[in-house]
């Protein structure tokens, strides 16, 4: 069945989305929130900083309804239709990041509201740090029971705990290569200390940071959004989940950006819910079929099939809800 657009305010910003309800459905149907990943990332997974389609989300929904499943995805603040709304860049910066929580959860209102839609069978699936926002919004007071909660390649660890991983790699091996000199390696890594530990304490960046964690995003005006996300601890939220509720994980050894010891470890804190992980080798991070290559990035937009090791784990967990 074809998208039927849809819009619905969140504070200030009317969101732009997309409805999809099986086609031939008897009755009201269950249906899922689908929640994007970090960036300029729209409704079907395509990134404005990417030169060609992703399409995860909208491969999310074609699975959802090949299963009898409605779905809802949308524009999130700083993406697609969406864009802006009313604000201008420094705004959405300073707005932090419950702002992608506040609209996940009156996306998840909208949805219980369409017509068709059964509201007492619910799902949230979130791709990468969607599926942070997803386990937030789980926890949330107010947010319905669910049926199911998809984290797929997840953002597994505290977000500033992983940028320190991240910097200090490229810092290491621009060392060890000989393009980067010791002193300027220590102070780049004492920057990063001090960043981390400013932000955890009272939301703030401090103003000498080195240029290089600077345009890695570490400025006053990302401050608050960085200090939010960082303060959602995926292990703290997972072990939050109601008991028994059916959670399904996925990592893969091609994936350049969610590490698979990560999700094993978020995996032992969600030991209290009725647990299915998906263990794929041959995906890349937009789930993806790159075979025995090595993920650079570039193929997230190259015309490849979805992995099917991805298709077939999730629609049994599907046929099990």
């Amino acid at each position: 069945m074809a998208d039927t657009e849809i819009t619905f305010t969140s504070g200030d910003v009317t969101l732009h989305g997309s409805l999809r309800l099986p086609a031939d459905a008897p009755g009201p149907v269950p249906a899922a929130l689908l929640l994007a990943g970090s960036g300029p990332t729209d409704r079907n997974g395509d990134s404005a900083v990417l030169p060609g389609p992703i399409g995860t989300l909208r491969f999310l929904a074609d699975t959802l309804e090949q299963a009898g499943i409605a779905s809802l995805r949308y524009d999130k603040l700083g993406s697609g239709e969406t864009g802006l709304g009313p604000y201008d860049v420094e705004d959405v910066a300073g707005l932090g990041f419950s702002v992608f929580v506040d609209a996940a959860a009156d996306a998840l209102k909208n949805l219980a509201a369409q017509p068709d839609i059964d509201a007492d069978r619910l799902l949230v699936i979130g791709h990468s740090e969607g599926a942070l926002v997803a386990m937030a919004l789980a926890v949330r007071e107010g947010t319905p029971t669910l049926v199911g909660l998809g984290l797929l390649e997840p953002l597994a660890v505290r977000l500033l705990d992983l940028l320190t991983r991240q910097i200090a790699g490229q810092v290491d091996a621009a060392v060890a290569g000989g393009q980067l000199p010791l002193e300027l390696a220590d102070q780049l890594r004492t920057g990063l200390t001090d960043a981390v530990e400013s932000l955890r304490a009272d939301a703030t960046v401090p103003d000498d940071l080195p240029e290089p964690l600077r345009l890695a995003g570490l400025v006053s005006v990302n401050a608050k959004a960085l200090a939010e996300e960082d303060a959602l601890d995926p292990q703290v939220l997972a072990a939050q989940l109601p008991a028994g509720l059916p959670v399904l994980t996925s990592c893969s050894a091609r994936d350049i950006q969610v590490d698979c010891g990560d999700v094993a470890a978020l995996d032992t804190a969600l030991g209290a819910s009725a647990l299915t992980s998906i263990r794929m080798t041959t995906a890349n991070h937009v789930l993806k079929e790159i075979g025995e290559r090595v993920s650079t990035g570039a193929d997230y937009v190259e015309d490849l099939p979805f992995s099917a090791e991805f298709a077939a784990g999730f629609e049994n967990w599907l046929a099990q809800l």
